[in-house]
């Protein structure tokens, strides 16, 4: 009987040393790697929270995770040139009240690539701090939801971080998607934010590029305060919808280029407030309750080739006159009114006087907002209409005909109205004779 204990015991030691060695933590996986070399890791869960101090590349497969024990950073990156590569990152500490703010993964070095992620269950995704050069592209970050706003992060966070670029990811049901503060020269492009208080959300950062990005069914698409020299190009605003909403805002900013975007079915498509010399340019502006609501703490802005279709109220100036123009060197934009253009050079003849009566009520009552929709508000516009009571929004001198329609249909409206108004002129004239 000893002897067959013995032999056990040693058929016992022999099944669990392989064991013990595959138990390896991350950190020690970390810490054995070469500088400059790459851990590949199983697809299996790996405990975090980990530490990278030194160059290296870190990657997994579809079902590698890294979980943290929700008191720190799930991974943070202290050293130059880290790559992390197919990964799912979860489990940060979700405490504000601690000295930093914890994160999924927290970046503290330059040169960083971040690629084909998933990250949840943390306070914020990616938080970038006093950093430059990093990469995140074809990512996707979850939060908890819009019932827990308050008591999460943001996809991103960028404080005092320069150069970065965020591409072709998804943020969602975070509290705001991107979260840019005093950051500079950042181009974040081909995103979609959905589901969160902010898509974007961007302070005290100047010379920054936001391309073919999607912000989706939002509280508010993106928020640019007190930032210079921004261009938003090519992107889409969309179903953010809420008393408040808007799909753009752009606040205390100056020298910002709105150029080429689409704002569909919002409560407010472009809001712009304490703002000046900014470029609205080539935009759609498409069944939103209100499409531009321009508050006269903002002037010298310039709107000019956008499409207003089918929009509650396409233009709202709040607060008294506006000094701002609707036209640039002789290109207005096009309105849903019929235009006469008998010389067919793409303009209506006569200038375009956008009205309407609701300004006072936005201003004096923010319930306004709630009833954008209802049958009452037309009403209301036809009465002030019939009493002459409507203020002027918008001054086109050049308005735009319905370039979408081809200049042969342009072509023949005037040869209509042409007719219509020679038709006209000979009754007149045959009245007079007789």
């Amino acid at each position: 009987m000893k002897q067959l204990s013995l032999i056990f015991l040693g058929i016992f030691t022999v099944v669990m040393l392989p064991a013990a060695a595959s138990a390896n933590s991350l950190q020690e996986l970390i810490n054995a790697t070469p500088a400059d070399g790459t851990l590949q890791l199983e697809g299996k869960e790996y405990e975090g929270n980990v530490v990278i101090s030194k160059p290296l590349t870190l990657k997994g497969s579809s079902k590698t995770v890294i979980k943290g024990d929700h008191t720190g950073n799930v991974i943070e990156i202290r050293s130059e040139s880290t790559v992390l590569d197919q990964l799912q990152i979860e489990g940060s500490g979700m405490s504000r009240s601690s000295e930093e703010e914890y994160a999924g993964i927290r970046v503290m070095a330059n040169g960083t690539t971040l690629q084909n992620l998933t990250i949840s269950d943390s306070y914020h995704g990616i938080y970038l701090n006093k950093t430059t050069d990093t990469l995140i592209k074809n990512s996707h970050v979850i939060g908890h939801g819009v019932e827990s706003l308050g008591n999460q992060g943001n996809g991103v966070q960028i404080a005092r971080s320069s150069n970065n670029t965020i591409q072709d990811s998804r943020f969602e049901k975070t509290r705001d998607g991107i979260f840019v503060e005093y950051s500079n020269n950042n181009v974040i492009t081909g995103n979609t934010m959905t589901e969160t208080r902010y898509g974007l959300h961007y302070m005290y950062s100047n010379f920054n590029e936001f391309k073919n990005n999607s912000f989706i069914g939002n509280t508010g698409g993106a928020a640019i305060m007190h930032s210079d020299h921004i261009l938003l190009e090519d992107n889409k605003f969309s179903f953010n919808q809420g008393s408040r909403s808007f799909g753009l805002i752009v606040q205390t900013s100056r020298d910002v280029h709105v150029l080429n975007n689409e704002f569909h079915l919002n409560q407010r498509g472009l809001y712009l407030e304490q703002s000046t010399s900014n470029t609205i340019e080539g935009n759609d502006f498409f069944q939103n309750q209100i499409g531009i609501e321009l508050w006269t703490s903002s002037t010298a802005h310039v709107f000019f080739k956008n499409h207003f279709r089918k929009n509650r109220i396409d233009a709202l100036t709040v607060g008294g006159e506006s000094n701002n123009e609707w036209f640039k060197n002789g290109v207005g934009n096009h309105w849903d009114t019929p235009l006469i253009d008998l010389d067919n050079d793409g303009v209506g003849d006569d200038p375009i006087e956008y009205t309407s009566a609701l300004d006072k009520l936005v201003e004096e009552n923010e319930l306004t907002y709630m009833f954008l929709s209802s049958p009452a508000v037309l009403i209301y516009e036809k009465l002030n209409g019939l009493l002459a009571s409507q203020k002027v929004m918008a001054f086109d001198k050049y308005p735009m005909m319905q370039t979408y329609q081809g200049r042969g249909l342009t072509a023949i409206a005037g040869l209509i109205a042409a007719a219509l108004i020679g038709g006209t002129f000979y009754f007149r004239k045959r009245m007079v004779k007789h």
